[in-house]
């Protein structure tokens, strides 16, 4: 699929039809025709074209509100023009203030020829079809983690290649989603994922949750069980909490994934895994065989290709996108007319330590979601611990001393920080901006000099 400059979205074919004869006679420009169906799912994050939204009917409207919402709360760059033909008692004007132009069909469709017309050469739309490996998943990172670009070449060769696995990280950083993101890019996606939750089964039960059993191989079995690795078929058995495993249970394993053969428990019928694995653990597993806790050559075998996530603290770049992402989905679930997150909520959640890490965020976010009223979110719809990391530092009124060219440097590099967020009443945002620095920038510029709250840091 080319690439065009204006794609006009619309179920009714009557409409579709009258829009594109009118942009092709008076603005030479034949807009490319989408369904509502899908079409979030077919829009990357880095499209800036002009997106026409038709709205004929309530239907549609429903529609366009959702998507508006979604490239308005994500910030993504696509122009939106909003084509009402729905008459005088027209709903949409509790959205025009959230795209570019409300223009009404066909009232305005001089207006809309001009804008066409005009409209800058290199915008162009980029259709998630049109996309290799490498470009799907740097945009999906793009969209949600920035900060794990630099991996898209080893997960675009871990998802291409039937080999283990291991993703290593506290709990909570994402371990699942990037397991879930290989296997959906790999020759196994149209097959099934499943996950084990290691860690949250009883240890004389993993063997029968891994390979099944037979009717009376222990009590309670009064029916044969298929394990997961059975179950799961020629898909993808992610083992998450690995390292919870007892030293038997990993011999078990091991000969797995050497062999891969297995026996469920009570039975002495050998199965044959077709799975393809990936194996999270919440800890360094290579401490853990030094430490004698792991088994070295089970570790050896799934370690073929290895990832380490960090936690969210080191990953403040991320907590915007993720942010927004989560507000669209709860917003959704919730009803909610959100299109915006304030600057000092935004602030305080990327001051925010994070120790749940992901899942601490999402829960922050759908409360916050489900407090909010209007349409941005704001500070008071945040819980109060995470309120607290914006609040004001507590100034130390001394400077940093020191003879040093790079000690009078810091010293008055942190006056200055200082002057700036006294000037902007602790607003992180405005301070950056009077700063010309990112807000990441200060806020590690902030921990550097000591001008967070201590209570933020724990």
């Amino acid at each position: 699929m080319a690439s065009p400059r204006v794609v006009l979205v619309a179920d009714d074919s009557a409409f579709t039809h009258s829009v594109q004869a009118h942009l092709r006679e008076h603005a030479g420009h034949a807009a490319l025709a989408l369904s509502y169906a899908g079409i979030a799912e077919q829009l990357t994050c880095d499209s800036d074209g002009l997106l026409l939204l038709g709205v004929s009917n309530l239907t549609e409207y429903a529609q366009a509100r959702q998507l508006v919402q979604q490239l308005v709360l994500q910030k993504w760059p696509s122009l939106v023009v909003l084509l009402d033909a729905l008459g005088p008692t027209s709903r949409l004007a509790n959205l025009d203030r959230h795209v570019s132009r409300w223009l009404r069909w066909t009232e305005d469709a001089h207006r809309l020829a001009i804008l066409v017309k005009e409209l800058d050469r290199d915008r162009s739309f980029r259709f998630a079809a049109d996309e290799n490996l490498e470009d799907t998943l740097s945009r999906r990172l793009l969209a949600l983690t920035p900060s794990l670009l630099p991996l898209v070449d080893r997960i675009a060769l871990g998802a291409s290649h039937d080999v283990t696995v291991l993703i290593n990280g506290e709990t909570g950083t994402g371990k699942t989603y990037l397991a879930r993101l290989m296997h959906d890019y790999s020759p196994r996606r149209q097959h099934r994922f499943m996950a084990i939750p290691c860690g949250a089964i009883a240890a004389n039960l993993i063997e029968s949750e891994f390979f099944g059993h037979s009717r009376g191989s222990f009590t309670g079995a009064d029916r044969n069980k298929i394990g997961k690795f059975a179950a799961v078929g020629e898909g993808t058995l992610l083992l998450d909490e690995i390292d919870t495993l007892g030293l038997e249970q990993q011999a078990t394993l091991l000969r797995v994934i050497e062999t891969g053969e297995f026996e469920p428990v009570g039975s002495t019928e050998t199965q044959t895994c077709q799975a393809r694995l990936i194996v999270a653990s919440n800890i360094d597993l290579e401490k853990a065989v030094a430490l004698g806790k792991f088994r070295a050559d089970l570790y050896f075998r799934l370690n073929v290709m290895s990832f380490h996530l960090p936690p969210l603290r080191d990953r403040v770049s991320d907590i915007e996108p993720l942010s927004r992402g989560m507000a669209v989905r709860f917003a959704r679930k919730f009803n909610k007319e959100l299109y915006d997150i304030q600057p000092d909520a935004m602030a305080a959640l990327e001051a925010f330590t994070w120790p749940g890490n992901l899942r601490q965020l999402e829960n922050v976010v759908q409360h916050a979601v489900l407090m909010s009223h209007g349409t941005e979110l704001t500070l008071a719809n945040l819980p109060t611990a995470v309120q607290e990391a914006a609040l004001p530092a507590v100034f130390d009124d001394e400077p940093i001393l020191g003879d040093s060219l790079h000690e009078q440097r810091d010293s008055a590099e942190r006056g200055v920080i200082q002057r700036a967020l006294v000037s902007s009443g602790f607003n992180r945002t405005r301070a950056a901006d009077a700063l010309g620095i990112s807000r990441v920038t200060l806020y590690k510029k902030m921990r550097k000099y000591g001008l967070l709250k201590e209570s933020a840091k724990t």
